[in-house]
């Protein structure tokens, strides 16, 4: 009888619907390069346990929200694996340099070079190059960081890490070129603007919004891409991007897809098993889902057929993981018909229950949360309409300028006709409302319309 073995997509999408088991066997398929980046970054080993820990809490928060958003048809499994684990490792990568200014102590540059001189997938590179995108990357630096920990101009730095992103890319297509048939991305027209050929560009700058002015907007995308620039320079970047026509901001974040699976490709051997305690840990730790109710888009079923090599440490526990899909689906019809009233009663039943209001261009949203519950909900009145190709987009802030997550994405008439309801409110500060592209942004980039505070202080 053959065996069905859900593979990362499969299983990020299980965990996204409150599947702990399923959240198990994604986390046993995808630690050791988690856990082999974090252990690069940081060489004490409790810095990268609880690096690896916040990583995984911080997937599961924002599983329930995660979309192939990059306008590229997915329809191979294997292409969907191939950017989920891109993707988790990227929030991996993000989340070690957030735990940067706390550790005991930082992958040394040395350290990056040592890494990047054993990797024959950075050949195509010269070593400057190779070695700048290492302590980018695996040294969880910014450029800013990075140019001073290699001695480099800021400049000489970006238009090197530009230069390591697109040949080490076009490596990696020439390496997978064979999958291109049933990988959409990799048949996106993703490389022929990413640097000159020949003509002159402008040089970059010290400065991100001089850079943009001078026509580098898609060149630091790239960066972006890296995860190299700061967190105002990020929201800056995706802000250029979003004011794109609708095409060229499809073809940057497709190409930000692309090279976050190639950084995924290169690095995939730099490799560490977890210690056995730190699932059980993690699990221990995992709060309540942040899960929109009120809007839950219906997404086409997938079979996923997990990467042979995957299978090793994961087989016995998908045996018991596909009983508890067939009751969990179950539940999830009863959950979803009955989630939006069990909220709200829960949270004006509670006697913590607290209510705000703020204005929306005019109209007014109230927002109501309750601690005891760690629930809340949002309703609006009299929403103003958008353009067809923005949406409006809910925030939720671990701590004003700290971790973002999105709620979802919602039309005008989608807010006055439904009510906004989410869980595990105790773990955020603030909840912000912004406009965004119809296909949604990652973190906010634009100003927010309405900023509410999430605690009593």
């Amino acid at each position: 009888m053959d065996t069905y073995t859900p593979g990362p997509a499969q299983l990020l999408r299980s965990a996204g619907d409150d599947d702990t088991a399923a959240f198990a066997a994604l986390y046993d398929v995808t630690s050791p390069q988690v856990y082999g980046m974090l252990t690069s970054m940081f060489p004490t080993e409790h810095d990268a346990l609880q690096a690896t820990t916040d990583a995984y809490i911080s997937l599961w928060r924002q599983a329930p929200h995660f979309t192939f958003d990059f306008n590229v048809d997915h329809a191979d499994e294997k292409a969907r694996d191939r950017t989920v684990v891109a993707w988790i490792n990227s929030i991996a990568q993000q989340t070690g340099r957030y735990h940067r200014p706390d550790a005991e102590e930082v992958g040394s540059v040395e350290r990056m070079q040592a890494i990047a001189g054993q990797l024959t997938e950075l050949e195509p590179l010269t070593a400057a190059q190779a070695v700048a995108l290492t302590t980018v990357w695996l040294g969880g630096r910014t450029v800013e960081e990075a140019a001073v920990d290699l001695n480099v101009a800021l400049p000489t730095l970006k238009s090197r890490l530009r230069d390591a992103a697109v040949r080490l890319t076009r490596h990696y297509l020439s390496e997978i070129r064979a999958n291109a048939d049933t990988d959409p991305l990799l048949t996106t027209r993703v490389t022929g603007s990413l640097s000159s050929t020949g003509g002159q560009t402008a040089a970059f700058s010290d400065d991100v919004s001089t850079d943009l002015q001078v026509g580098l907007g898609s060149e630091l995308a790239t960066l972006n891409a890296l995860q190299a620039l700061n967190d105002d320079d990020a929201v800056a970047v995706e802000a250029w991007i979003n004011r794109q026509d609708r095409d060229i901001a499809a073809q940057l974040r497709a190409r930000t897809a692309l090279f976050q699976r190639m950084l995924t490709w290169a690095y995939r051997r730099v490799s560490a098993h977890p210690p056995a305690r730190l699932l059980e840990s993690v699990l221990d730790q995992l709060p309540e889902q942040n899960v929109g109710i009120g809007f839950i888009e219906s997404v086409d079923d997938y079979e996923v057929e997990e990467d042979p090599a995957q299978q090793r440490r994961s087989r016995t526990m998908f045996i018991i993981i596909g009983a508890v899909l067939v009751i969990a689906v179950l539940v999830a019809v009863i959950f979803l018909n009955t989630g939006n009233q069990r909220i709200r009663s829960a949270v004006d039943s509670a006697d913590d229950v607290t209510s705000v209001t703020a204005d929306l261009d005019g109209s007014t949203v109230a927002g109501h949360y309750s601690t005891e519950e760690d629930a809340a909900y949002l309703s609006f009145n009299e929403v103003p309409e958008l353009a067809e190709d923005e949406r409006y987009q809910v925030w939720l802030f671990e701590e004003p300028g700290g971790h973002v997550v999105s709620v979802g994405l919602f039309t005008a008439e989608q807010m006055e006709n439904d009510e906004v309801r989410f869980r595990g409110v105790n773990s955020y500060e603030l909840l912000w409302i912004t406009v965004e592209p119809e296909t949604g942004s990652d973190t906010p980039s634009s100003a927010a319309l309405v900023e509410m505070p999430l605690t009593d202080g």
